[in-house]
């Protein structure tokens, strides 16, 4: 007979095939029969513990073939491109950790009968360090592939500081030969966000899916050794944490673990864990019967607040079908379902208020006026007059509008593991400006991904803009930041008095200008228009005619530019003149040039 054979995580494809079905039957089964649960993978709890269950259900729509599986789009590159770096950052600790510190030895990427009993040999010879460890829980059907399984005795052979107290590590399990029991270590390509007590993680982000997953994983370890162990552990590039408004900040994988407590700060995952199980199991039996609009269930409601890679397209399709609360501006899922309580099911309802939401505060009255301009059909663009002179932005004066594209730390090698300290940089600077009333732009790039060349480009665009005698320089959000941390790097790192004080007398700190702040705190608000990001603004502002700006660019984000450009730096011997790197500049020009139309049309038409 064939058995079930099922490649977990490290692979794209699913590599099994049950031929089992395909067979006659030669008997009919019991009709009384309690029929089996489907085996649920730990992962595919990930959805459900992140409030993205729409997701699921098109899954399973498009496995079915009832939906056509979506094209990548945007930030395609950029996912597969995590993906990738978060396997090599696997691959490169755990033989670091082999080769430095303690013999680690290496089970299974597949999830068999045969792996599993391995699994279960090793433990009861008790192997101290295990990787890719395939399980089965039998009990509540689930089953995946462990990082790290690690004797409890042994976490301090790995890690600089013991999470287990001496108690703890020397906790015997009933079904094995000694003082010690396995607890779970997953392995994450991300900086661990940990509470104010630097061991405890906070539920930020896609942690929350992280300690479901484990958890599975620890019960399904707890029902082969006979002790389930109340905590698991994430082993990060980093870690970061905050006490009494001080910041601390780690750059060693092998420092510390950042732990999961599932008896007292974690402990509400263990009915949130079997409520995401039923879920899978919900959407693969009874999924085919439901239908999304409107949604027959409040799982279907999709959550724009996340993004969702390659189901962004089908996302946003319903959302606009059935006007998606979550898509305006800072409306999460809990301020959905208390609108959906109230009975008011999309913001089209002229019903639909922030305070419906259960939104006070400040957001308030923003949100109000998101909802207003968009349940009318009069205004294009409210209010008539900009009441407020943020940065005195009404007088046109010696002024510049600027965007920088950044490569992020991810990019990073793994050569000197454990360390991984932050490598953040800007490769592009674009800058744009009025020149008797025509548009003008020049760039300044990196001609290697290196400390150095920021060092020359951003020393370049000081220069420039000192020959323009110091204009104003507007950006959106985040350029003042970015230059603020560069500039900070560069002091740091550089070798000689000579340097440091030329960027200390040299750099003069431009009158940074953000155009996010007068949209947002009037606010300015469009139709068609529910969030206050460039990119939305701009989009809706040129279906009004407000604006011409339209970008001439395949590349349409900052993380799909992060993505190009390394690819050039690794693979050209002159980048900054490949057509991936002229495109990049081409899609910067493009936030630069729409920041400028926005002001000429605000200035001419609304004050």
């Amino acid at each position: 007979m064939s058995k079930l054979i099922t490649k977990m995580k490290r692979s794209a494809t699913v590599v099994y095939k049950n031929t089992r079905s395909k067979r006659a039957r030669l008997t009919a089964p019991l009709t009384n029969a309690r029929p089996e649960k489907k085996i649920v993978s730990a992962t595919h709890t990930h959805n459900y513990m992140i409030n993205d269950t729409l997701v699921d259900w098109l899954k399973s729509r498009s496995r079915r073939g009832t939906r056509r599986t979506p094209v990548y789009t945007g930030s395609k590159g950029f996912g597969q491109f995590i993906m990738r770096k978060g396997v090599e950052f696997e691959t490169a600790l755990v033989k670091h950790i082999h080769e430095n510190r303690t013999p680690i030895v290496t089970v299974s990427d597949y999830i068999t009968d045969d792996t599993c009993r391995l699994v279960v040999n090793l433990m009861k010879q008790g192997v101290p360090v295990l990787h890719s460890v395939p399980v089965k829980n039998n009990y509540n059907r689930t089953q995946g592939v462990i990082d790290l399984l690690v004797r409890s005795d042994w976490l301090s052979n790995i890690v600089d500081i013991d999470p287990l107290s001496v108690i703890e590590k020397t906790k015997s399990a009933s079904r094995l030969n000694g003082d010690y029991h396995y607890v779970v270590v997953d392995i994450k390509f991300s900086t661990l966000p940990l509470r104010a007590d630097g061991i405890h993680i906070l539920n930020t982000g896609h942690y929350r899916a992280y300690k479901s997953q484990l958890l599975i994983y620890t019960q399904a370890i707890g029902r082969i050794q006979g002790y389930t162990a109340p905590y698991a552990f994430i082993m990060g590039r980093r870690w970061k944490y905050t006490s009494k408004k001080i910041t601390n900040h780690g750059f060693s994988c092998l420092d510390r673990l950042g732990k999961i407590d599932y008896q007292i700060s974690d402990r509400s995952y263990i009915n949130e864990t079997k409520n995401a199980i039923n879920w899978v199991r919900d959407v693969k039996e009874n999924g085919s019967t439901w239908s999304i609009s409107p949604p027959s269930r409040i799982e279907l409601y999709p959550n724009m607040c996340l993004d969702s890679g390659k189901w962004n397209i089908e996302k946003e399709k319903i959302a606009k079908l059935n006007g998606e609360m979550t898509n305006v501006w800072n409306v999460g899922v809990k301020h959905r379902n208390a609108a959906i309580k109230a009975g008011i099911t999309s913001w089209k309802d002229p019903a639909c208020t922030a305070s419906v939401m259960n939104i006070g505060g400040k957001r308030g009255p923003v949100i109000d006026e998101i909802l207003k301009i968009n349940q009318q059909t009069t205004d294009k663009i409210r209010p008539a007059v900009v009441q407020n002179n943020i940065n005195n932005w009404k007088e046109k004066c010696n002024e510049v509008y600027v965007d920088f594209e950044t490569l992020s730390d991810i990019f990073g090698s793994f050569g000197d593991l454990p360390q991984q300290k932050s490598s953040d940089m800007i490769f592009m600077i674009g800058v744009g400006l009025e020149k008797d009333g025509k548009w003008e732009y020049r760039s300044f790039i990196c001609n290697a991904p290196t400390i150095e060349e920021e060092y020359k480009v951003m020393d370049d665009f000081m220069k420039f803009m000192r020959d323009l005698g110091n204009p104003k320089a507007h950006y959106w959000h985040a350029e003042k930041n970015f230059w603020k941390r560069a500039e900070n790097r560069q002091f740091d790192l550089a070798n000689t008095v000579d340097r440091k004080d030329h960027i200390s007398d040299d750099w003069t700190t431009p009158e940074w200008c953000d155009m996010l702040h007068i949209f947002k705190y009037e606010p300015i608000v469009i139709k068609g228009c529910f969030k206050f990001g460039l990119k939305a603004i701009a989009t809706s502002m040129r279906d009004h005619g407000m604006i011409n700006a339209s970008i001439d660019s395949s590349c349409n984000s900052g993380m799909m530019a992060m993505v190009n450009a390394w690819k050039c730096y690794q693979y050209s011997d002159n980048p900054v003149n490949t057509e991936t790197m002229k495109d990049i500049t081409k899609y910067n020009e493009f936030d630069c040039k729409v920041l400028w139309e926005i002001m000429g049309y605000l200035r001419q038409n609304h004050m």
